[in-house]
């Protein structure tokens, strides 16, 4: 909700209120039953009516002030109180709205903060009335100490003292905590958490797991088995974001959404699969007519209705009988906070059927130019080569680059966005492009390397996953594209001299006419790999590797970008939400996990170098950081600006799942060209930055 002069007061029909929500994910219903939306792109809260068919009003608004928000990520009700409980999750709070009505307003009367020191980083939240009193237990989604990565919930009374703090499940620390997010509580006060970090930061005896998990504990912290299965883990999933559990009893399901999927996963009480839905190749079956801002999207993609769009919450809806439920095949009412789709969907799910059908919705679908599928990493040229003005954009599901023409964006504001033609290039050997590098040796040399992301080569250990292509300087004058030749690959599967495991950024570093070193960020290894390539022979020398596995100074744990600087070789180490420099004998970490600007980061995806400044690509926060490289700086790097896009609406600037940015002069337009290739929303975002 976007509001503007003419905007109607509250309440009012949600037809009349152009409601547009940036990424929502929390939810819940309030003592008249009422609904509350975390709008956290939007940095407020929107509550509806039960129906879903008037605006009653909007809370809060971008600031830290009492009462202000900044990235509120979920809710809960007071199990007994007319209160709100709010994770303020930027602001390192959670807030506590005690409301009343006004009519058919709600108005909020008083306002208390929970925290638990500097670092604390809310998501999941839900409160409980035990015999001694209420519980508010939280998801502090990326706390950590030193080299132990675990996160932990914290467990506070009502009135916001903090009671204790619980990093595992189980006395052997057998499921510990890492990013918790979405959190639940059943009825008899047992918790699930949605472990999110668990796949890729639970060091196991084959590292990382891959998967991430569902837990069930009690409030301080033991673990409560399912009687259906053999331990306190519910589920393991790509990238379970909530849970949430739908009944009382026996009678109880548990519904886990995966956002990698778009599927939602029903699990009996005691913790037996029931059902997936939607099942394969069947359809979100829509009853109500599609209005204005309800129902399924139109975005032309029919695919879009099979799935879930980002299910990154999910909520009882009480309240709502459905006439074609029974003991024996229930129909259960959910809400879903469909971040990519921009909306809240109250859902009938038919769990035996595994079926569900829209019966109304809050929010509207964000724009879609189907140009790419899952677009990962991009190039530019800056000088006049066969590139000049353009870039190059991983399409990754399609197996192919995409030739972006920047265009001339003179005139725009800084910050802005601008795209040109997109052209097809076809890639005769990469199964699955993800990062480039764009090396313009001139005389003939220039080479574009490209590292192919793909688990297929586990069995194919004679194919290599770095690819070099010959660009063309001879570019088709009618449709403007370059040619591109493969002339070599290196980079065999496996852990040895010269190999990789899931090939992610590449940086070039010229050291000669004819010579440029190779830096790979090598993810499943934890590593860096470094080759020093030829042109003239198209040859790649292995020389070796840096760093492995581990939380210490050159040490990575999923390390996903790497870039030549100024002042040596950056690498984005994604899962210790920091960056690492290189200066030629020694590593230096640089950041700490938080969600203010400057040196802390969360999963810090991407990094390129440009003129002296360092550009990454933070992801929880979509947020692109700009630094300085100065030796006086701490950790060399000093700050210089912050541009967050956080959203899904790909027309107006926004990122969903972005991954490996590049930085450069390519186009006409003033400042530095920043091109942000973006997974899931399928699209390339072109910005400028003019310095400032």
């Amino acid at each position: 909700m976007r509001s503007t002069a003419e905007s109607p007061a509250f309440p009012a029909p949600l037809a009349d209120c152009d409601l547009r929500l940036a990424s929502p994910v929390g939810v819940t219903q309030d003592c008249r039953g009422n609904v509350w939306v975390a709008d956290a792109g939007n940095s407020r809260l929107v509550v509806v009516d039960d129906a879903l068919q008037r605006v009653l009003g909007q809370i809060g608004g971008a600031g830290d002030a009492s009462g202000s928000f900044d990235l509120p990520l979920r809710l809960t009700h007071h199990p007994t109180e007319a209160a709100v409980f709010v994770a303020d999750t930027a602001n390192g709070r959670v807030q506590r709205l005690d409301y009343e009505y006004d009519g058919p307003a709600p108005l909020v009367t008083g306002n208390r903060v929970f925290a638990s020191g500097d670092d604390f980083h809310p998501n999941g939240v839900v409160a409980h009335e035990y015999w001694d009193g209420v519980r508010v237990v939280v998801a502090d989604e990326f706390y950590r100490e030193g080299d132990d990565l675990r996160g932990r919930l914290v467990v506070f009374d009502a009135e916001g003292t903090e009671l204790r703090s619980i990093r595992a499940i189980g006395e052997d620390d057998s499921h510990g905590l890492y990013w918790p997010q979405g959190i639940d509580v059943d009825d008899e006060g047992r918790l699930y958490v949605a472990n999110t970090g668990h796949g890729v930061l639970n060091d196991g005896p084959a590292g990382p797991s891959k998967l991430a998990t569902v837990v069930r504990c009690d409030r301080h912290g033991d673990p409560v088995p399912f009687a259906g299965r053999s331990d306190a883990v519910l589920a393991e999933l790509p990238m379970p974001r909530d849970v949430a559990v739908v009944g009382s009893g026996r009678a109880a399901q548990i519904f886990v959404p995966d956002a990698a999927t778009g599927r939602v996963h029903v699990y009996t009480s005691v913790g037996i699969e029931d059902a997936v839905v939607p099942e394969n190749h069947e359809d979100l079956r829509a009853r109500a007519a599609l209005e204005e801002g309800v129902g399924l999207p139109h975005d032309g993609d029919e695919r879009s209705q099979r799935r879930f769009r980002g299910p990154v919450g999910i909520r009882p809806f009480e309240g709502h009988s459905l006439p074609d439920s029974d003991a024996d095949d229930p129909t259960l009412a959910v809400l879903v906070s469909e971040g990519l789709a921009q909306r809240v969907g109250a859902y009938a799910v038919d769990i035996h059927w595994e079926t569900a059908r829209r019966f109304d919705a809050i929010g509207g679908a964000g724009g879609d130019p189907g140009r790419f599928s899952v677009p990962t990493g991009s190039t530019l040229d800056e000088g006049d080569g066969p590139l000049a003005g353009r870039a190059f954009v991983a399409d990754g599901a399609n197996g192919r680059l995409q030739q972006v023409d920047l265009g001339a964006t003179a005139g725009d504001d800084a910050g802005g966005r601008d795209g040109g033609a997109v052209a097809p290039v076809d890639l005769p050997a990469t199964r699955f492009p993800f990062g480039l590098a764009y090396w313009r040796a001139g005389a003939g040399g220039d080479r574009l390397f490209v590292t192919d992301y793909t688990a297929r080569y586990r069995e194919d250990d004679d194919s290599d996953q770095i690819h070099v292509y010959a660009v063309d300087d001879a570019s088709d004058a009618e449709g403007g594209c370059v040619d591109l030749s493969l002339v070599h690959s290196f980079g065999t599967w496996g852990l040895g001299d010269g190999e990789v495991k899931l090939p992610r950024g590449v940086a070039v570093e010229p050291v000669g006419a004819t010579r440029a070193r190779v830096f790979v960020a090598d993810s499943g290894n934890g590593r860096v790999g470094v080759w020093e390539y030829d042109w003239v022979s198209d040859e790649a020398e292995s020389l070796g590797d840096r760093g492995g596995f581990g939380h210490f100074e050159g040490g990575f744990w999923n390390p996903s970008d790497v870039a030549v600087g100024d002042r040596g070789v950056y690498v984005a180490d994604e899962n210790n939400n920091r960056l690492q420099r290189f200066d030629g004998e020694d590593w230096h970490a640089v950041g700490s996990p938080g969600y203010g600007s400057g040196h802390e980061f969360l999963l810090p995806i991407a990094v390129d170098a440009h003129d002296g400044h360092l550009f990454v690509l933070d992801l929880v926060t979509r947020a692109i950081e700009v630094f300085a490289e100065d030796a006086a700086a701490p950790g060399g790097l000093r700050p210089v600006d912050s541009i967050r896009a956080f959203g899904g609406e790909a027309g107006t600037g926004d990122l969903w799942l972005p991954y490996l940015l590049s930085a450069g002069d390519a186009s006409d337009a003033p400042g530095t060209d920043i091109v942000v290739p973006d997974s899931t929303l399928h699209v390339a975002q072109h910005y400028t930055w003019d310095g400032g």
